[in-house]
């Protein structure tokens, strides 16, 4: 079988691979996450960020105030 050699975006990042993307502490990620302003998938024991979820913080243009 034959593999594309493209690879697509990952679906769901570490803690650090969504701080790098958003340029922020892997702390900051946790507490987004904490408030429910990230969605998180947990696989087993490790807890991964969706990547969909960092995308639309950063197009809103950060957190929502207000909940």
């Amino acid at each position: 079988m034959k593999r594309d050699s493209v690879e697509s975006a990952p679906v769901a990042l570490t803690i650090a691979e969504a701080a790098r993307r958003l340029a922020v502490s892997p702390m900051t990620i946790r507490r987004l996450l904490a408030r429910g302003e990230l969605t998180r998938v947990v696989i087993g024991r490790s807890v991964r960020v969706l990547a969909r979820s960092v995308e639309e913080l950063a197009e809103r243009g950060g957190i929502s105030h207000g909940k």
